[in-house]
């Protein structure tokens, strides 16, 4: 294994510093190789194709993937649209954060907890009761069983990055953002 992975690792640095990569092609399956071509801007140091080889030990390709961008940097480049909110919010927590109190946050992994507060953003967005959503998933202890919503004014006592997204929030609008507590999906309804 030693030995194939720091030939791929090698290939992946070359091929990055020779331009960055792109995606051109993919085969997962079987016994067959993936096969990942790269491309870099026009200048003489060309990228090398690369090949992903199964890994003897695990059969199977060695896979790459970026992480998911969770947090809603769009709304977070706004301007504050209101000096006073009412949110209602979906808690997602995971095992290392060290305020996980609640037993599902405990042992969700951060992947998972990405997937799943992504999954909350989308049905939110798509219209789904938000008080039905909080008392199903929400770990916050304040709200998921009251679905009251949470008055955000710029001197409340809430964490920054909830209160900054609040305050961001056109009504009927919903993103997400990163705090101690693990990810706060929200909605502004006033």
């Amino acid at each position: 294994m030693g030995g194939r992975f720091a030939v791929f690792v090698s290939a992946c640095v070359l091929a990055l510093a020779a331009g960055g990569c792109k995606k051109k092609a993919q085969n997962f399956g079987g016994n067959e190789s993936a096969k990942t071509t790269t491309e870099s801007p026009k200048s003489d140091l060309a990228a090398p194709a690369l090949t992903v080889m199964p890994m003897p030990e695990q059969g199977t390709p060695v896979q790459l993937a970026a992480p998911l961008k969770v947090e809603s940097k769009d709304i977070f480049s706004r301007e504050p649209v209101t000096q006073a909110a009412q949110v209602l919010q979906v808690l997602v927590g995971w095992a290392e954060l060290s305020q996980a109190r609640d037993p599902r946050a405990r042992k969700r992994t951060k992947e998972d907890a990405d997937r799943l507060a992504l999954e909350m953003l989308e049905k939110v967005r798509n219209g789904m009761d938000m008080a039905a959503l909080m008392a199903e998933y929400s770990e916050d202890p304040g709200s998921a069983q009251s679905g009251k919503p949470y008055a955000v004014r710029p001197d409340s006592d809430f964490v920054p990055e909830f209160e900054a997204l609040a305050l961001r929030l056109n009504v009927g609008e919903a993103g997400i953002c990163r705090t101690m507590f693990g990810y706060h999906v929200v909605k502004r309804v006033r």
